[in-house]
């Protein structure tokens, strides 16, 4: 599932790009399964715990159960990645987020480069909707453009944790949101700035992130970052 010429222009120019479905019906049940599992056996936790609003979420979630991995494999994950990383990409990270109906949490402005330090920064998240989502149940937002400069956040001095950005700060007025069914993802530049807003709807808002790079950027062995199209760069 290789973009077009459009679609990688889009991507450059804006960030952020819609690509379709890539999970089928099937495979985003069997997800829904292996989440509620995750929950059922206390292997997820709760970021947002104490604020009186919920944001259950599973780190690496396929380092816990291997299951998650073959969604990672698929094609339709793999042909939007190689599409803008080039044809060497390599797994980071991949993670499970769950947003309860009614009290899902926000997700403040960040920009995921924040915490991975990739220079260059060539690397992308899919984030992928497990159930229907849409601006009711807390759809993320981004900032189109916003990939072209890195923003320091600030930092304890200055009132802040030094990861996340002052909302304040951030010009909101061209942010975008996206309607996904079940099963479709949203591919995002590592820079584009992007949040979410409280689920206070009477549905659940849960979602899977697959974090792709260039293969070699970081440095990471093969074995706790598996190669996933072409090869390793000799110097890696």
């Amino acid at each position: 599932m290789k973009l077009s010429d459009e679609q990688v222009e889009t991507y450059q120019r804006d960030g952020v790009l819609p690509v379709g479905e890539v999970l089928d019906a099937e495979a985003v049940e069997e997800a829904r399964e292996h989440l509620d599992a995750l929950r059922r056996d206390n292997h997820m936790d709760n970021p947002s715990e104490g604020s009186g609003r919920d944001t259950f979420r599973r780190l690496e979630v396929s380092r816990v159960d291997p299951w998650f991995m073959n969604l990672v494999k698929r094609e339709t994950i793999l042909g939007p990645g190689t599409s803008v990383l080039g044809p060497n990409v390599q797994y980071f990270q991949d993670n499970v987020f769950w947003k309860p109906a009614g009290t899902g949490a926000p997700s403040p402005w960040h920009q995921d480069h924040t915490w991975w330090h990739a220079n260059p920064p060539n690397m992308a998240t899919l984030w992928i909707a497990l159930d229907d989502t849409d601006d009711s149940n807390g759809a993320v937002q981004y900032i189109p453009g916003s990939h072209h400069h890195f923003i320091d956040p600030p930092t304890e001095e200055e009132g802040g944790d030094g990861f996340l950005l002052n909302a304040d700060d951030i010009d909101k007025s061209g942010a975008v949101s996206f309607t996904l069914p079940a099963g479709h993802a949203v591919m995002h530049h590592c820079l584009t700035i992007h949040g979410a807003p409280a689920n206070e709807s009477d549905r659940p808002r849960r979602g899977y992130t697959v974090h792709l790079q260039q293969a070699g950027l970081l440095g990471h062995s093969v074995e706790h970052c598996p190669l996933l199209a072409g090869e390793m760069p000799a110097e890696a």
